[in-house]
């Protein structure tokens, strides 16, 4: 009785530890894109400002063009960055800036909505045999079993595949309540400090 208390202990030990480098890593990378995004951002403004503005112009001026593209791209997992946006419209006078952010917040958290209730639908249709499905999805079924909020907060904040993740969480039959209550105020506040760094960074060139 003793060795296997002794054993389960070890396993749970082994199991913080792996959830720990696995946070670890995750907002290590999604740190180091972050600034990737500003020194980008810095270096368009400095060299390619003309260039870059007379592209976001003719592109920003379609609200709806802009918005039906992210929104392709969120449930594409991620063809263009959020980041990307942002720095289209950054020219923009603050108050519509942090308005048009908001609203890339909420389409995003949209598009993983869908992405999770096409998650319970695959589960209800009974499709779980497939093999490619189970491949894309065998890197976090495990940690999702015991770590749901954690790995969705990671995604919905660092480089994780965003709709895959929010896939794998209506699979495994997450709350949806749970999840809008993780998924919609994180990815707002994970949009507006990008946008914050991305808006004002360009001051200091």
């Amino acid at each position: 009785m003793q060795i296997i208390k002794t054993q389960g202990n070890k396993n749970k030990t082994t199991e913080d530890n792996f959830l720990k480098k696995y946070v670890f890593q995750k907002i290590f990378w999604s740190i180091i894109a972050l600034i990737l995004v500003v020194i980008i951002n810095i270096l368009i403004n400095k060299y390619a400002e003309n260039y870059f503005n007379d592209f976001a112009q003719k592109v920003s001026g379609n609200y709806m063009l802009t918005g039906f593209s992210f929104f392709i791209s969120e449930i594409l997992i991620g063809i263009f960055p959020a980041e990307l946006f942002m720095m289209i419209y950054q020219s923009k006078v603050t108050s519509d800036y942090f308005l048009i952010v908001f609203v890339l917040g909420i389409i995003s958290s949209l598009c993983g909505f869908i992405a999770f209730m096409g998650g319970r639908y695959l589960k209800l249709a009974k499709f779980s045999s497939m093999i490619l499905f189970k491949k894309k999805i065998k890197e976090y079924c495990a940690l999702f079993v015991k770590y749901g909020w954690v790995i969705l907060t990671l995604a919905a904040t660092t480089p994780l595949p965003f709709a895959m993740v929010c896939f794998i969480a209506g699979y495994l039959k997450f709350s949806p309540v749970t999840f809008l209550k993780i998924v919609v105020p994180v990815r707002i506040v994970r949009f507006f400090i990008s946008a914050f760094l991305i808006k004002y960074s360009i001051d200091y060139i």
